[in-house]
């Protein structure tokens, strides 16, 4: 597309707009929408990766993938000595209480709103996959 835009000003006249002095051409390139929203995350690997790699690092170490700044890191979901030790119930009800609720950080956030039980459970099974704790149900 070619627009021309007013590069000293534009006027207004009878209700038209009128370019003043000299007029640059100038060229838009338009992207669809749905190619630069974010798509719903699906799998329990992609809510991991929209909504908490953020702040649990991409592998859950609280290392790479993290939001730049964020502090502290939260790491126990790399942490195989924890995992094995809390059951997959536990887990749920951290996501859809979120960490105030639980006695953890506040930060993090309740999403019982955002994701029904079938996502969550997604998302218990690809935290396990950090740890090697799959069988812990």
């Amino acid at each position: 597309m070619r627009y021309r835009i007013a590069t000293a000003g534009m006027l207004l006249a009878t209700g038209r707009m009128i370019a003043a002095l000299t007029t640059t051409t100038v060229m838009m390139i338009a992207a669809p929408m749905t190619t630069m929203a974010q798509t719903a995350p699906v799998t329990g690997k992609e809510i991991f990766e929209q909504m908490c790699a953020g702040c649990h690092g991409t592998y859950g170490n609280g290392q790479e993938g993290t939001k730049s700044g964020f502090v502290p890191r939260i790491a126990t979901l790399a942490d195989k000595e924890y995992m094995a030790s809390v059951p997959d119930d536990y887990l749920r009800l951290v996501i859809k209480k979120g960490g105030a609720y639980m006695g953890k950080i506040s930060a993090m956030p309740a999403w019982e709103h955002k994701f029904n039980d079938e996502q969550i459970d997604a998302l218990v099974a690809h935290i396990r996959t950090f740890t090697g704790t799959e069988e812990k149900k």
